[in-house]
């Protein structure tokens, strides 16, 4: 039982960090693709007295992906008959952009295109894409800040468990230092115990994203979420945790190791 205990308590810390790092990938892997939902979804509109081909755009900005002349409103041809003084109709076209840019890199890109003498007009529905690239920056922004707080707090519970292990097998490692053992034979003890820890730790944090994959995710009504179901876990995800768990576990008896030796020196 003593056994167990001593276990869990490394366990539940590191699955915490693991489950938090694990929602971070699998929320920017699916906020990625909303990110470019959300590219391919606006577009800018400019009026321009001249014809303008994609690379005429191009050389003005390097974020122009794609351009699409827009028909004239028929409204426009009927105006520009009568005055036959007005021989220039002007043209429309939609402008796309290669990713999501911030507020100041769509004004770069307004101010840009202004310089161009044959552009008369730039509609960028600034108040629209501002609030929705905000919102999207804060929650991702926000989530990231969140994780990373639970997870500082999750390795300092590792490392006290850490010490917890240390000062179990403190006499054992002491008599192993007087035979002259290397500090990382005396420590052969709680390296095997961290890296049994985190393997199980990988294993439990992976099925936990296996079990929500499989059994909530695919029977949920919400469109969102069965759009990204093969996101949820990728079988290249438990390398990654087991990697990071490895990583976590290791710094964590270091730092232990390294603060006991200072101490007894």
């Amino acid at each position: 039982m003593k056994f167990i205990k001593r276990h869990l308590s490394l366990i539940f810390p590191l699955v915490a960090i693991l489950l938090g790092l694990e929602f971070f990938i699998v929320f920017d892997r699916t906020t990625d693709k909303y990110e470019k939902s959300l590219t391919s979804d606006y577009s800018m509109m400019v009026v321009a007295i001249e014809d303008m081909s994609i690379d005429d755009f191009k050389d003005l900005n390097r974020h122009i992906l794609g351009v699409r002349e827009l028909p004239r409103p028929k409204v426009l041809n009927d105006i520009y008959d009568k005055d036959s003084k007005n021989s220039a109709i002007p043209n429309f076209y939609e402008i796309k952009l290669d990713n999501l840019l911030g507020i100041k890199a769509l004004e770069e890109v307004k101010n840009n295109l202004s310089q161009s003498k044959s552009i008369k007009r730039i509609e960028t529905f600034r108040s629209t894409y501002k609030s929705q690239y905000e919102l999207f920056t804060f929650i991702k922004y926000s989530f990231a800040t969140f994780i990373f707080f639970m997870s500082i707090i999750g390795f300092f519970l590792i490392i006290k468990q850490m010490e917890v292990w240390n000062y179990i097998h403190a006499q054992r490692m002491k008599i192993m230092e007087i035979f002259g053992a290397s500090l990382f034979l005396r420590s052969k003890v709680l390296i095997n115990m961290a890296l049994l820890d985190a393997i199980i730790s990988s294993i439990l944090t992976s099925m936990m994203f296996v079990s929500l994959q499989k059994m909530w995710i695919s029977d949920t009504q919400m469109d969102i979420l069965k759009e990204h179901v093969s996101d949820v876990f990728r079988f290249s995800d438990f390398f990654i945790l087991l990697f990071s768990s490895i990583s976590i576990v290791l710094i964590a008896v270091f730092i232990v190791v390294i603060n006991v030796k200072e101490e007894s020196s």
